[in-house]
């Protein structure tokens, strides 16, 4: 079922007391000044069909809503603006990020956002709408400069904490000795997911501030061109982030590479050690009935002495050549 977060009439930019209905909401909408907030979170077909019919909405835009999963974009329906955005969300407990969905829907005089995952963002955009009552003046769209502000600024939280990420596996590639593959590869994943989200939403940034097709009203295109740099600051962060991760990637398979190495040439040093002991007494191991040294009383106490001098200078040469 879906659920309002949060529902306000905002006239002359200051926050009034909210209807008591989807009803109610769309008549205000129609019929009175200012513009009407509404927020939902995770709402079904039917509910959306309800939203669709109180406030008049296009029946194309609905659908795309109703479809849910889609790329960030900005479409223009004439007199409604559907826009979707998309959200990021890591949590620590969990390897891989979560990719939300945020719908809104922009009219003369009201503001729906829709929320597919976490309800942050709309507690986000309230804020931002409450604490500037200067650029909330300007109209429904300034509450679209709101939900763009709060998704960049959790894409951002992501970002960090993924660079953090980053840093305690560079420390673990080059500190220890296992194979840190798996851990690079989850986070190269997660980068991957991130940059699909942000980097689409800057041809969203384009059209704003631009104010064509959609229209955007001239007092607000500063607040969404500072929002847009902070988002194309963003991906170009990602795509760092991504590009350090394929570096490091590459420094793990050569630290894997030397240690196998290492182990090749210590195993291979010990066999031919363990050689030359071997072919002397396996030489001695056949018995046969004419050997001089057979009955000379020095001859094991030499065959000994010839072992264990072999064997120490085999051991002193792998050591100079680092082998051991």
């Amino acid at each position: 079922m879906a659920m309002i977060v949060d529902c306000a009439h905002y006239l002359a930019g200051v926050r009034h007391v909210a209807p008591t209905s989807l009803g109610d909401a769309g008549r205000l909408a129609r019929e009175g000044a200012g513009f009407v907030w509404l927020a939902l979170s995770e709402p079904g077909p039917d509910e959306l069909d309800d939203v669709g019919a109180s406030f008049h909405l296009p029946e194309l835009a609905v659908e795309d809503a109703r479809a849910a999963h889609q790329r960030p974009k900005l479409a223009d329906y004439g007199e409604s603006v559907f826009l979707v955005a998309r959200t990021t969300r890591c949590d620590e407990a969990q390897p891989q990020i979560e990719v939300g969905e945020l719908d809104m829907f922009l009219g003369a005089r009201y503001a729906i956002a829709i929320s597919r995952s976490s309800a942050g963002p709309l507690a986000g955009a309230r804020e931002r709408l409450d604490d500037h009552p200067e650029v909330a003046k300007l109209g429904p769209m300034a509450a679209a400069w709101a939900l763009l502000d709060a998704v960049i600024d959790d894409n951002e939280r992501v970002v960090d904490r993924l660079g953090d990420l980053l840093d305690q596996t560079e420390q673990a590639v080059f500190q220890r000795d296992r194979d840190q593959s798996e851990p690079i590869y989850l986070q190269h994943r997660n980068a991957e997911r991130l940059d699909r989200a942000v980097h689409p939403m800057l041809a969203i940034f384009d059209t704003l501030e631009r104010g064509e097709p959609v229209k955007s009203p001239e007092g607000l295109r500063p607040h969404l061109r500072d929002v847009g740099s902070h988002a194309r600051r963003l991906s170009e962060e990602v795509v760092q982030l991504s590009s350090a991760l394929d570096g490091l990637l590459n420094a793990n398979v050569a630290r894997v590479t030397y240690r196998q190495n290492v182990i090749i040439q210590q195993v291979s040093s010990w066999a031919a050690i363990a050689a030359v002991p071997t072919i002397i007494t396996g030489v001695y191991g056949m018995n046969f009935r004419h050997m001089p040294e057979l009955d000379w009383t020095f001859g094991y106490p030499l065959a000994i002495l010839i072992m264990v001098v072999a064997v120490l200078v085999l051991r002193w040469n792998f050591r100079r050549a680092g082998w051991l």
